[in-house]
């Protein structure tokens, strides 16, 4: 083929890749701005700012932007500190391998599975109330009890915090091997530092400044979630995103051009939360002397303090998982028994009758979603090399569905698809998630892929091989392990997905994510355990079929 048409042919593959990519987030957003401009659904369509007025008179507005920037950077904050106090707890001890194990297992599991945790534990009839019964009060009955949800989302912030905790941990992992991490450390040791002392002031600037994204990430995520906060946040008034998909379950065409409203108003008010954490960070840099104040760098108050809240984030956590456990196994659980009296597996067999359409409706969305979205990043990595064309702006396109809040694409995606009678269509839904999966894929292959050495591409080059020969039989190969990697982290991701599936969806899919959120009104707390148990188990069954496959049947490494 001529050289100059190999060249059009790759650039046009590239721009094909980028619009197919950034075109529905465009769309969404566009669609987004002129239904909150009155256009496409109601009758005059004409041009109007009325439903920016009803906006700003809705009760409880104001309570429900603090709900949202608070639980948002409060979460964010704890997380981020919890994290680093484990890291210096077990960085220079033989339990820092074990911590790096047992991450990934925590963060496959789904949002959504330590929310139900959380509400098996505090809820009026949840454990600490019946431990409280059985030791204090002597109570028969659940209390009638305002306590969980509460008004200011802190539980909401627990479970965030239970969460976000391991992603920033694996994130700090991966960062502390890119550098000497432990002689800086121990340069804080000779200088009389306690460990949190040299931790705060040695090795925390070092990660902070490759944390950022994540922490912008995690800032957007807790500030925007959908599932968690069905479960956990307060419910009059709730945060943005809940009451943005409270009027959109309502069936009136202004409560469209309402919900696009307040759905851009979300977008804007998780701006400025960025702005505000960007403000923060400025002045605590500028303010050294009030940081020694607060963290004292001999003194080990603070980081005792810090540990205390660390052990009972954790402690939570396993509690949380526990509970669901014996929640997913029990036939009779009374008030105030603190254990099931009656154990069974009816509960799994119910489920196996009832809801495996919605479970195989999961497997293989996500399979699929995980296939093309590994599928993609490879065909952009091997064309972009073939062109020599690398340009991380452009390529900063993947992350857009991770760094703007979700509902203020996917509610003009899901109207345009409406409009055009393709909502409720499995084909728009898988399109929609790959949007979400393809970020994840592209950190895991991009690296891998631009780390292979060239003299394996030129050795196949001096035997006269074909690119494609090169592509598909050196390039894979050496890659094996990073696309199994990407594969099972793509459908780790699509199982947890809820907010895609209930707007592309339409009520005509069904996942998991999807009947649990349903199931929460109900208060069926058995299947509640039962979804949770399998949202958990299916995504450690995943890493580890993937991880068996690549360390059984893959030899070779870049």
């Amino acid at each position: 083929m001529n050289k100059k048409i190999f060249f059009y042919l790759c650039s046009l593959i590239v721009i094909i890749i980028f619009f197919l990519i950034s075109m529905p987030i465009f769309i969404g957003f566009g669609g987004t701005v002129l239904q909150s401009l009155g256009l496409f659904f109601i009758e005059e369509s004409k041009v109007t700012f009325t439903f920016f007025k009803n906006l700003i008179n809705l009760p409880g507005l104001k309570k429900s932007v603090f709900l949202t920037i608070f639980v948002g950077f409060l979460s964010t904050f704890i997380s981020l500190i919890i994290s680093q106090i484990i890291l210096l707890k077990v960085f220079s001890s033989n339990y820092y391998l074990l911590l790096q194990k047992l991450i990934i297992p925590l963060i496959a599991f789904p949002h959504v599975t330590m929310a139900v945790g959380v509400t098996f534990l505090f809820s009026s009839s949840g454990f600490f109330s019946r431990m409280y019964s059985v030791f204090f009060t002597g109570l028969e009955r659940p209390p009638n009890s305002t306590l969980f949800p509460d008004d200011y989302g802190f539980f909401l912030i627990l479970g965030l915090i239970l969460k976000e905790t391991p992603f920033f941990l694996l994130m700090s992992v991966n960062i502390l091997a890119q550098f000497k991490s432990n002689l800086v450390y121990d340069l804080g040791k000779t200088l009389n530092h306690v460990s949190f002392g040299s931790w705060i002031y040695f090795i925390f600037p070092q990660l902070y400044k490759k944390l950022k994204i994540s922490i912008i990430i995690v800032l957007i995520f807790s500030a925007s979630v959908v599932d968690m906060s069905y479960f956990l946040a307060p419910s009059t008034p709730s945060i943005l995103s809940i009451r943005i998909l409270e009027l959109y379950q309502k069936n009136d065409s202004s409560n469209i051009a309402l919900v696009s409203c307040m759905a851009l108003f979300q977008f804007f008010v998780i701006i400025g939360l960025v702005i505000f954490w960007h403000i923060i960070e400025i002045f605590v840099r500028k303010t050294k002397t009030l940081i020694l104040i607060i963290f004292p760098r001999t003194k080990n108050f603070v980081e005792n303090l810090f540990f205390i809240t660390c052990f009972f984030v954790m402690s939570t956590s396993i509690l949380c998982i526990f509970l669901c456990v014996l929640w997913a196994f029990s036939e009779i659980w009374s008030f105030p028994n603190l254990l099931p009296t009656v154990l069974t597996f009816h509960n799994f067999f119910s489920f196996a009758n009832n809801f495996y359409t919605s479970f195989l409706n999961t497997v293989y969305i996500s399979g699929i979603v995980s296939f093309l979205s590994c599928f993609i990043i490879l065909l952009w990595l091997e064309v972009s090399y073939l062109i020599n064309f690398r340009n991380k702006y452009i390529e900063l396109v993947f992350f857009v569905p991770l760094i703007i809040p979700e509902l203020s694409f996917l509610v003009g995606i899901s109207y345009v698809l409406i409009k055009n009678d393709l909502n409720g269509n499995i084909f728009s839904l898988v399109y929609v998630e790959v949007l979400y999966v393809v970020p994840y894929t592209f950190l895991i292959l991009a690296p891998a892929f631009r780390n292979i050495k060239q003299d394996y591409i030129d050795l196949g080059k001096t035997f006269q091989k074909s690119k494609l020969n090169i592509f598909l039989f050196i390039k894979l190969p050496l890659l094996s392990k990073a696309i199994l990697l990407s594969l099972a982290v793509g459908m780790i991701v699509s199982i947890g997905l809820y907010t895609p599936v209930y707007f592309i969806g339409e009520g005509e899919i069904s996942t998991l994510s999807i009947e649990m959120i349903n199931l929460s009104f109900s208060g069926n707390r058995k299947d509640l355990g039962v979804f949770t148990i399998i949202q958990m188990i299916l995504p450690i069954f995943i890493l580890g079929v993937i991880f068996y496959i690549s360390k059984i049947f893959v030899k070779w490494q870049y």
